[in-house]
Parts: structure tokens; C-alpha cells; sequence
């Protein structure tokens, strides 16, 4: 039984219009909500593998090891991005033994030439750039539907209150009564869809300035971690 004027009899109480309103707000808090969680999860995730990769990056000494282990992490960018340039190493190694006609010994030497080295380099920029870009974009994912929930939410709310406030006034008019007690419970209503409004945009606001705020700390990393590898990798040539 809903108690008379509480916030839960306005909701229910209202005309179409209203529920409308407040349907299509409760839908949109329900799916922010959603995206808010598995983002929380994501990143948790995400850094907890990054720390222990850029761990294991630093003890390992070979780049095989370093590359089983990548395997094993699933969600991290960074192992992502050492995937990509130990991948394209593999890759241009084959391509010198191919073109050479040379086994992977006399490969690994003309890797150490000033012209092989250079030219490794670029492939590793450009494969290091084209992962850093995936992994954005991944991480990126979801963050839109928050901008976009956070923007319009207020606005669908201020639409309902412009229409309840609206139909209350034309009430008034057709009744020809104009004392507050008459006035009140129709603006009551009216409000609600403001006060649903913000209640759907906040805590979408709020976790899409949290979770970009990640995505340029995990970007930043990834950027330095490329040069890492690329350093490691021109130590070893």
C-alpha cells in the first residue's frame, strides 16, 4: 500500500506521460548502472595484469619467457603490446632467413646490421601504434552510453516536468480553482521526472569522468611500455 503524498504515490500516480517519462529514465539508469560495473570490473582487472606483466618484464630475461607469460593474461594492454612487437621480430626474422636464404643464426647477424635494425624499428612503431590504437578503442568501449545518458537524462526529465506542469496548469484553468492544495500535487508529479532525471544523469557523470581518467593513465602506460620494449629489443640487437 502506498502511503498518500510519499515520493513512490507521485510516481505511480501520474498520468501517461509521466510514466513514459519515467520508464524510458529508469531504463536508462538500469543500463548505466550496467556499463558502470563492468568497467569497474575491467579495470580493476586490467590493472592488477599490467602490474604483474611490467613485474615479470623487468625479472625475465628472455623474450620468450616474457611472451609465455603475456599469453597467459588475457585483458592486459600490455602484454597486448609485447604480443604485437615480439610477433613482428618473429615476423621480420623469417622474412631476412626467406629473402637471405640464411638460417636463424646468420638472420639474428643481420639484424645487427645499422640497415636491418632501422628498418626493424619502424615495423615495431608502426605495430606498436596500430595495438595502442585497438587497445583504446577497447577500453573506450561502453564510455559513449555514459556521455550519453549523463547529457540527456536531465533533459527527458525536464521534458516530463514540462509536461506535467503544463497539464496542471489546464487543470487549473478547467476547474477554475487556484489554491495551493489544488495546485501542489499535480507540479509534485510534474517534478518527479526532474528528480529522475538526475538520479539517471549523476552517477553516470560522475563514472564517466572516473573511467576516462583511466583510460588516459592505462594510455599513458602503454605509450611508455612501448618504448621499454623498443629500448629492451635495441639493447639486444
Amino acid at each position: 500500500m502506498l502511503e498518500s503524498g510519499s515520493i513512490w504515490s507521485l510516481v505511480f500516480t501520474g498520468d501517461w506521460v509521466s510514466l513514459l517519462v519515467l520508464t524510458v529514465l529508469a531504463g536508462m539508469s538500469v543500463l548505466s548502472w550496467a556499463i558502470i560495473l563492468i568497467k569497474w570490473v575491467q579495470f580493476r582487472r586490467i590493472r592488477g595484469e599490467n602490474n604483474f606483466f611490467k613485474e615479470s618484464f623487468k625479472r625475465r630475461s628472455t623474450l620468450r619467457d616474457i611472451s609465455e607469460i603475456a599469453n597467459r593474461l588475457h585483458i592486459s594492454p600490455l602484454a597486448r603490446m609485447f604480443e604485437g612487437s615480439y610477433r613482428e621480430l618473429n615476423t621480420f626474422r623469417s622474412n631476412i632467413e626467406k629473402v637471405a636464404g640464411t638460417t636463424r643464426d646468420s638472420a639474428d647477424k643481420l639484424l645487427m646490421s645499422p640497415d636491418y635494425r632501422d628498418r626493424l624499428l619502424v615495423r615495431l612503431n608502426r605495430a606498436q601504434e596500430r595495438i595502442y590504437n585497438d587497445q583504446y578503442a577497447h577500453l573506450d568501449r561502453w564510455l559513449p552510453m555514459l556521455a550519453m545518458v549523463s547529457s540527456s537524462a536531465p533533459f527527458i526529465g525536464l521534458f516530463g516536468t514540462v509536461l506535467g506542469i503544463i497539464d496542471a496548469f489546464r487543470n487549473i484553468g478547467l476547474s477554475g480553482l487556484t489554491s495551493l492544495a489544488v495546485v501542489a500535487p499535480g507540479i509534485s508529479e510534474a517534478l518527479v521526472a526532474t528528480a529522475g532525471g538526475l538520479v539517471a544523469a549523476i552517477p553516470a557523470l560522475v563514472a564517466y569522468n572516473l573511467y576516462r581518467n583511466s583510460i588516459r593513465d592505462v594510455s599513458i602506460e602503454m605509450k611508455n611500455f612501448a618504448l621499454d620494449i623498443t629500448n629492451r629489443l635495441d639493447r639486444m640487437l
